[in-house]
């Protein structure tokens, strides 16, 4: 499902420059051990940073696409830009660079009928506003988007301001497909309505003069799991707005020589130095993939800034399992990864079945689904019948006879006369989401997911 994704601050002009030369710093004066400590929190506190950069590099960066509108249609297993994509609501993707003036974000009138929202986040990954149904309803309204350090007046015509701790925002908004594919066009008409544009085209004024050209760094997949990764970071921070809870793990990355005035090279580092880097990385994702499979409440992991605070590891795994998952207020996340024995799921090993007692379907004002994704990667499932998700909105799922509702989750048919309640799964592990949206407010606390039940012969 995100996402997703399958995903600095100027100083002076010379740090825009990704390879400029830099001094060889010296060994650090803490012990090895203590280096290695630092990295694996600086890694987690900085993983959003750099996973997020991999979306907007993907999205906005390579294409030269920033303040312009990605609209995609229902998600596939080819879509992998993001992991855990959902496969209810089409995103419309989008990004803006709010360093020289703010941006609007106007969205269209819609059916009562229809769940939409445009979530924005900023680089942290913090969730900072929901545009759209369960917060303002469906008439449609107009939206600032600024950054950290503006300070101008509210104008006229906007509904609030949107803002975060960083000079780029990121979109990921999700328009609701009503009764199957047959409603895409309608989809695509709304999305065709969501609009961005620089606040002095909306207030009809002459345009700000153009921010200072970025040399990006390219986005090589497979530099967040060495010391690259670092680079990436130390070249995001110079488009961040440090915040006071933050100060210790500044400090940290001040020991291992990552501050946001000056880009941090790999091959500048002593060897000894680097090689505590290293094993630091190692044990942070380590850590990340352990959490992971574990049972998790992804409640925790996306939130604004006053919610979340200094909690850097639920941020983290919220972007690693995840990224652009949204809060409680809009859709609540269930997840299990375990069958009802304690075993891993995985659809080599057995077929499963997920039942909801009568009465006992997710209290909601809008729809749920579950959405199949494989392990490792996240990603959507190939298939024979192209389903990749199965919900209230699905059409012909059956209730049994006593008013339950079966899902089948396995990688062969289970049979003509379920197929309306089939998931088809991997050969191999996988692992579901059950998203509810426009969840009620007893959803957390009365409310529980049934478990996966093995299929015995």
């Amino acid at each position: 499902m995100s996402l997703l994704l399958n995903i600095g601050k100027w100083m002076v002009p010379l740090c825009l420059f990704f390879g400029i030369a830099s001094p060889t710093y010296a060994q650090s004066s803490i012990d090895n051990k203590t280096i290695q400590e630092n990295a694996k929190e600086a890694y987690i506190f900085t993983f959003p940073l750099v996973m997020n950069y991999r979306t907007m590099y993907a999205q906005a960066i390579e294409n030269g696409s920033f303040g312009q509108w990605l609209h995609l249609d229902l998600s596939s297993p080819k879509d992998t830009d993001i992991v855990t994509p959902n496969n209810d609501t089409p995103y419309s993707y989008a990004w803006v660079d709010v360093r020289s003036e703010p941006w609007v974000l106007t969205t269209p009138k819609i059916e009562d009928e229809r769940f939409y929202t445009s979530q924005w986040d900023d680089l942290w990954g913090y969730v900072l506003d929901n545009a759209g149904s369960v917060i303002d309803g469906n008439s449609g309204y107009s939206y600032l988007l600024a950054s950290p350090s503006w300070k101008g007046e509210t104008p006229k015509g906007i509904k609030r301001v949107i803002r975060g701790e960083s000079d780029f925002l990121g979109t990921l908004t999700r328009t609701q497909v009503l009764g199957g594919k047959e409603d895409i066009k309608r989809v695509k008409e709304i999305q065709s309505q969501y609009k961005l544009q620089p606040l002095s085209e909306f207030l009809g004024q002459k345009a700000r003069a153009a921010a200072i050209p970025i040399t990006w760094p390219k986005w090589t997949e497979g530099d967040e799991t060495s010391v690259k990764f670092f680079e990436y970071a130390s070249f995001l921070l110079k488009f961040t707005s440090p915040h006071d809870e933050d100060k210790a793990m500044y400090k940290k990355l001040s020991s291992l020589g990552i501050e946001a005035n000056k880009q941090w090279e790999a091959k500048n580092v002593d060897p000894e130095t680097l090689k505590a880097i290293e094993a630091g990385i190692a044990d942070a994702r380590k850590e990340l993939e352990q959490r992971s499979e574990q049972s998790f409440d992804p409640a925790l992991f996306f939130n604004n800034r006053e919610t979340i605070s200094t909690d850097y590891l639920n941020r983290a795994l919220g972007v690693y399992v995840g990224i652009f998952g949204n809060t409680t207020q809009q859709s609540v996340y269930f997840t299990e990864v375990r069958d009802i024995n304690g075993d891993l799921t995985d659809g080599s090993k057995h077929d499963y079945t997920v039942t909801f007692e009568a009465g006992q379907l997710p209290p909601i004002k809008y729809f749920w689904s579950y959405t199949m994704y494989r392990l490792p990667e996240r990603w959507l499932v190939d298939n024979p019948i192209d389903r990749y998700s199965i919900g209230s909105s699905t059409p012909g799922l059956k209730e049994n006879e006593d008013g339950s509702v079966t899902i089948y989750v396995s990688k062969k048919s289970p049979g003509k006369d379920k197929e309306s309640n089939w998931l088809p799964a991997p050969n191999g592990p996988f692992w579901m989401v059950l998203r509810t949206y426009g969840p009620k407010d007893n959803i957390r606390d009365s409310w529980k997911q049934p478990p996966f039940v093995p299929v015995t012969e």
